[in-house]
């Protein structure tokens, strides 16, 4: 039996934790640190007020070590393949601190040009770290990531670690020598191979139904299956791979136990609607596709409404993506 997800900072209690919220009271956790008068947080690890408490003391001693922040690589990337017009896989160097910590699913990063100004930062999912160096997949459609590849430039300036690119997290890292079907289209293949990584780490079986997307190609395929995956690839998600899924779920007796959706909101709304119809409850976990700016929470671009009607930060809340308002 699976328990209903809590909502919890996906920062909480690592070096970045206390991070920039607890300082105006918007701590997304701690209810002291959101201005309320009682300690309510039902958390059985180390007290965020109290380390908030602790920093404070340590930089009124006058100590060197500051507020632990993101680190950044300046560095030049590689175009490894040219996946579809506007589609690159780019491989970089960074940081060893920076790699190892990059190295889980729902990993990503923001990039920029070092010449722009910070304004031009936008986060990319990784799909693979291999010693220091990282590979990430771009579309090159916006201002920001055209920019990116304008003018021949091969300079880039990575800043991480942030770990919010999946919603649903726990399941995944709980799941053992289960039954699992991942759900890939378009851009969520990228993130879908790490996810795979992990699956296939602790026992599981993986099922993979891919799908080309906006971006017209499934390239991740041969990958996926070279490591064990049943791979299904299907011209269209929406009118094969839903098809496909509701023949998965007919069968009552060899249900999966846990869906993977990676690939638009559209897609993971899709999932839930073949799951009603099948008059199944599954866990899923699905890709975060909310716009971001800063990453940290401070700017609410990321901010999403909930069926219980509160207000999130999608850059730092892990949740049931089930629980968001449909737009």
């Amino acid at each position: 039996m699976w328990n209903k997800l809590s909502i919890k900072c996906i920062d909480i209690n690592s070096p970045y934790c206390p991070c920039l919220l607890s300082q105006t009271n918007h701590c997304t956790f701690c209810s002291h640190l959101k201005g309320e008068p009682v300690c309510d947080c039902n958390w059985s690890g180390v007290c965020i007020l109290y380390e908030k408490q602790w920093q404070q003391k340590k930089q009124s001693w006058g100590s060197d070590a500051d507020r632990p922040v993101r680190l950044e690589s300046d560095t030049e990337f590689i175009i490894k393949q040219k996946i579809a017009e506007h589609t690159y896989l780019l491989e970089f160097g960074v940081l060893p601190e920076l790699a190892q910590s990059l190295d889980k699913c729902g990993a990503f990063i923001f990039m920029r040009r070092p010449s722009d100004q910070h304004f031009y930062h936008f986060p990319v999912g990784v799909m693979k770290v291999s010693e220091n160096k990282l590979q990430v997949v771009i579309e090159t459609l916006g201002p920001k990531s055209s920019r990116l590849l304008a003018d021949d430039n091969k300079q880039v300036l990575v800043r991480g670690p942030y770990y919010n690119g999946i919603f649903g997290q726990p399941w995944i890292d709980n799941v053992d020598n289960g039954k699992i079907v991942l759900i890939a289209g378009g851009m969520g293949q990228p993130p879908a191979v790490p996810i795979t990584h992990k699956l296939l780490k602790k026992g599981n079986s993986v099922k993979a139904i891919l799908a080309p997307g906006k971006i017209g190609k499934v390239f991740i395929a041969e990958e996926l299956a070279a490591l064990g995956v049943q791979v299904q690839e299907v011209a269209s998600m929406r009118q094969f791979g839903m098809h496909a899924l509701a023949e998965i779920l007919a069968d009552k007796d060899r249900l999966p136990d846990l869906i993977v959706s990676a690939g638009p909101d559209d897609q993971h709304y899709g999932i839930i609607a073949a799951m009603q119809a099948s008059g199944v409850n599954l866990p899923m976990a699905a890709t975060n596709n909310t716009t971001m700016c800063c990453g940290e929470g401070i700017c609410g671009s990321c901010e999403r409404l909930t069926k219980s009607n509160s207000r999130v930060r999608t850059c730092k809340v892990q949740t049931d993506f089930g629980q968001f308002i449909q737009d």
